[in-house]
Order: structure tokens, then C-alpha cells, then sequence
């Protein structure tokens, strides 16, 4: 019977890496020259692998773009699923919970960011395209649902869309012009207006500084809501 040969784990551990590279260089294609930019050619040579590389582990630019795609937007997820965690598990504020949530979206690589709206521009191009965003955004309403909840907000399900919604149009306008060191206080403003607004009209009052009002008697009731 004929000896088979078994690869050592350091030729797995390679090979991983250079699929790895190839991922990390589509994304940076993709933010810098759009999806119909991305070429076989541009991201071997980005990802530093032969030409012959990006035909061994995909069929096609298309499979590799959306690969690409995916796994940023996995680590994006992954990151605000940590944010959530920490929301329920430090049983923070709805205060604190804004405050941090907003300092995660603002953390975001640009380059990221750009490849997200350049999908997401795609998607209303391309089917195949499409699927994959709309299940990317799906994703970042549970998550956004989950720190809703955990912060004690009033109706996270139905939140949940306008809170990714409002953030999306905040990274978005950040490409387009950045605010500096407002950009934060900007959003975390925003996220508070958005959750005053579901509450109640007899909790969230009426008259200046209503929004305000209705976060602290929020942060007041948290620890019981959070328990």
C-alpha cells in the first residue's frame, strides 16, 4: 500500500497566511478602488503572493471579493459583539452604554468603513451581492439589538434598525468630511435623541431637554432592568 505523505502544520500555518493576505488586500482594493476595481492582478501583488495564488484558493474575483467581504464584516461584528458583552456584563448605563458603543463605531479602520458602503453600493447592482449585505446588516441589528437590551432601552427589537441606520449615515459622513473631536460627541447626541424618542410621551416629557431628562431616569432604572 502506497505511503501517503502528511504536510507538516507549518505548510497549513503558510497556507493559511497567504489566504489571510489575499483577504486583508482585496479589502484594501475594494476601499481604495471600488468593487469593479478589484483585480487578480492588484491584490496578489497588495497580499506581496504570486499572481497563480488567487486561483488556487478562488474560482473567480467575484468568490474572492465576497470572501473578503465577509470576513471584514465578521470582524466588525465580532468587535460590537464584545461592546455588547461588556454593556451586559458591567451592567452599564444607558449613558455609559451610548458612550461606549459610540467610541466603537468611531474606531472602525477607514478603510473598512469604505469597503462596507462599496458593498453595500454593489448590492444594489448585484444579487449575489445583495444577499450577502443584507444577512452583514441583519447581523449588526441583532448585535445592536443585544446592547440595546442590555442597557435597558425601551423596545431594542424595533431600535435596533434606526440605531444601525444612524450609524451608518454617521460613518458615512465621516468619510465625506470628518468633524474631529466633535465626531464623537456628535453620535453618542444622536444615539441618546434616538432612544428618548421611543420612550413613553409621559416619560419622555416634553420641552427643552427632554432627551436628557429621559436618559437619566434610564440610567436610574438600569440596574433593575439589567438584573
Amino acid at each position: 500500500m502506497p505511503r501517503v505523505a502528511i504536510r507538516p502544520e507549518t505548510h497549513r500555518a503558510s497556507t493559511l497566511a497567504r489566504r489571510e493576505a489575499l483577504l486583508d488586500a482585496a479589502v484594501e482594493v475594494v476601499s481604495e478602488r471600488g468593487v469593479g476595481g478589484a483585480t487578480h492582478r492588484e491584490i496578489a501583488a497588495r497580499a506581496g503572493v504570486p499572481l497563480s495564488t488567487t486561483s488556487y484558493f478562488f474560482a473567480s474575483i467575484d468568490e474572492l471579493v465576497l470572501e473578503a467581504l465577509r470576513c471584514f464584516a465578521a470582524r466588525g461584528i465580532a468587535r460590537l459583539d464584545a461592546v455588547a458583552d461588556a454593556i451586559a456584563d458591567e451592567r452599564l448605563s444607558p449613558e455609559a452604554a451610548v458612550e461606549r458603543f459610540a467610541a466603537a463605531l468611531l474606531a472602525v479602520p477607514a478603510r473598512e468603513t469604505l469597503a462596507q458602503f462599496e458593498a453595500y453600493l454593489e448590492a444594489g447592482r448585484r444579487p449575489e451581492v445583495r444577499a450577502e449585505a443584507a444577512r452583514v446588516i441583519s447581523a449588526f441589528e441583532r448585535l445592536a439589538e443585544a446592547a440595546l437590551a442590555a442597557a435597558g432601552a425601551p423596545r431594542p427589537r424595533e431600535l435596533a434598525p434606526a440605531l444601525v441606520a444612524l450609524a451608518d449615515g454617521f460613518a458615512l459622513h465621516r468619510l465625506a468630511g470628518p468633524r474631529g473631536r466633535d465626531e464623537a460627541r456628535a453620535l453618542a447626541d444622536g444615539l441618546r435623541a434616538l432612544c428618548a424618542a421611543a420612550l413613553p410621551p409621559a416619560e419622555a416629557g416634553g420641552g427643552g431637554g427632554a432627551g436628557r431628562r429621559a436618559a437619566g431616569r434610564a440610567a436610574r432604572r438600569a440596574p433593575a432592568a439589567a438584573g
